[in-house]
C-alpha cells in the first residue's frame, strides 16, 4: 500500500493476468478469459446471485454453493472448501461467498495487517467478533497470540454484555447498533485497544457517543461480498484496497458521490470480476495521507444508493438527513427517517422527549422539500442490520 501510483497499477496488471486460469473455468467469465478488463461488462449482484454456479471456478452446482453455505450456518465442517450467506443489505437480500484454505489465509493476514499495527502482532490479542454469524473465514485466525470468539447478535443485550465483559477482548468488531446498545449497557472491557464497526453505517454523533461510554472511537471496517474493500488506517482515514482490488468508481446521477464496480485481484474460487455494488461512497478531498499509504481515501461508507432521497428537484443523500436529526438528537436516541416523492417520516423510540422528537422533525422540514410528520412508535432494531435512512418507491 506504500507503493507509488505507477507501481501499484504494476502490480493490479501483474494480478490480473495471474487471475486468467480462474476465469478459464469460471462459466460466466470463460469465453472473456485473457482479453483486458474493460472489455468485460459490468454486472450486478442480482445476476450474480440469480446462479452461483456460473461464478465459481471449482465445479460447483448453484444448488451445491447454497448448501455448503446452509452447512456453514448450522456451524458444520465443511473442509477445504467453505462458503457463507452475507449479513445483507438490510432489505433482506443476502449474497453468497465461496473461500478455499488459501483464500481464508490471504484474507485473515490482509485483514490483520490492515487492522493493527505490527507491534499489535506481537502481542497476545483477544478478537471478539460480535456479527451474525460465525464461519471459517474468521475462525481461521489462530497462533499462540492470537485467541478468537464469536458473539451472535441473536442473543440478548444483556447476556452479550455480560459474555463480552468476561471475555474482556482486546480487539471487538461489531455493528454500530449493537455497540450503542453494549454502550448504553454501561459495560467496560479493560483490555480494549482497538474497536471495529461494520456491516452498517454509522454517523459521527453515534461513534461519539460509543467512544465516550466505550473508551475508544470505533474505527470503520468496509467489506462486502464483493470483497475486503476498505479500512481505517492509523490517522482514522478510510483506505480503498487498491493494492489488492480494481475499485471502478461509478457516478451518481445529482451527487458528488459514486458507487463502487469492484474487481477482486485475489479471489480464484468465486472471481469477482467487474461487479457493481450499492453503496453510495464519497472521496474525502483531504491531502495524501500521513500514514504513507498512496491509495484512495473515502469518507465512511453513509448508505445505499437505493436509499438516497430524490424529488424533482434535489437529491438528498444519507449523511446529510444523519447530520441534520442528529443535530438535535445526538447520538444515542434511536429513529428512522423514511421518504417518498410526497413525504417524509421521522420515527424514534418511544423514549425520546417529545419536544426532541419534534425539534429533529422540524429540523429535517428545513431540509427537504415535502412535509414531514413525526411518531415515536419505532421498536427496538431486529438486526442483523438497521435501516435509518429510507427511500421507499412511490
Amino acid at each position: 500500500m506504500r507503493l507509488s501510483p505507477p507501481r501499484l497499477e504494476e502490480l493490479s496488471e501483474r494480478k490480473w493476468r495471474a487471475l486468467q486460469p480462474a476465469l478459464r473455468t469460471t462459466p460466466a467469465l470463460a469465453e472473456l478469459a485473457g482479453k483486458p478488463l474493460a472489455q468485460f461488462p459490468i454486472t450486478d449482484t442480482a445476476d450474480l446471485r440469480a446462479d452461483y454456479g456460473r461464478w465459481n471456478s471449482l465445479g460447483l452446482s448453484h444448488g451445491q454453493c447454497t448448501a455448503l453455505a446452509d452447512a456453514a450456518e448450522r456451524g458444520e465442517d465443511t473442509g477445504e472448501i467453505t462458503a457463507g450467506w452475507s449479513t445483507g443489505s438490510g432489505g433482506g437480500a443476502r449474497g453468497l461467498f465461496l473461500t478455499t484454505a488459501a483464500e481464508r489465509a490471504d484474507y485473515i493476514g490482509q485483514s490483520l495487517a490492515r487492522l493493527l499495527p505490527p507491534s499489535a502482532l506481537l502481542r497476545r490479542q483477544r478478537i471478539a467478533l460480535h456479527l451474525r454469524s460465525n464461519n471459517a473465514l474468521y475462525t481461521d485466525v489462530r497462533g499462540r497470540r492470537i485467541g478468537f470468539a464469536h458473539f451472535p447478535l441473536e442473543a440478548p443485550i444483556a447476556e452479550t454484555a455480560a459474555a463480552l465483559a468476561q471475555y474482556d477482548p482486546s480487539i471487538l468488531i461489531a455493528p454500530p447498533y449493537r455497540l450503542i446498545a453494549l454502550a448504553e449497557q454501561g459495560v467496560r472491557f479493560p483490555s480494549l485497544t482497538h474497536l471495529f464497526y461494520g456491516s452498517e453505517p454509522t454517523s459521527e454523533a453515534e461513534r461519539g457517543f460509543v467512544a465516550e461510554r466505550l473508551g475508544l472511537i470505533p474505527q470503520p471496517i468496509w467489506q462486502a461480498t464483493e470483497g475486503f474493500l476498505g479500512a481505517a488506517c492509523r490517522e482514522g482515514r478510510l483506505h480503498l484496497s487498491d493494492h489488492a482490488l480494481v475499485i471502478e468508481l461509478e457516478p451518481v446521477a445529482g451527487t458528488q458521490g459514486f458507487r463502487p464496480i469492484v474487481t477482486d485481484l485475489h479471489r480464484r474460487s468465486q472471481p469477482v470480476v467487474r461487479l457493481r455494488g450499492d453503496d453510495f461512497l464519497e472521496l474525502d478531498g483531504l491531502s495524501p495521507c500521513r500514514c504513507g499509504f498512496v491509495g484512495r481515501t473515502i469518507r465512511p461508507i453513509g448508505g445505499r444508493v437505493g436509499n438516497l432521497w430524490r424529488f424533482d428537484s434535489c437529491t438528498f443523500i444519507p449523511r446529510q438527513i444523519n447530520e441534520a436529526v442528529e443535530a438535535e438528537l445526538g447520538g444515542a436516541i434511536r429513529w428512522q427517517a423514511l421518504a417518498d416523492t410526497r413525504s417524509a417520516e421521522l420515527r424514534t423510540a418511544p423514549a425520546c422527549p417529545p419536544d426532541l422528537a419534534q425539534r429533529a422533525a422540524a429540523a429535517l422540514a428545513s431540509l427537504v422539500p415535502v412535509p414531514v410528520r413525526s411518531s415515536s412508535d419505532l421498536p427496538e432494531w431486529p438486526g442483523p442490520k438497521r435501516r435509518k435512512v429510507v427511500w421507499r418507491n412511490d
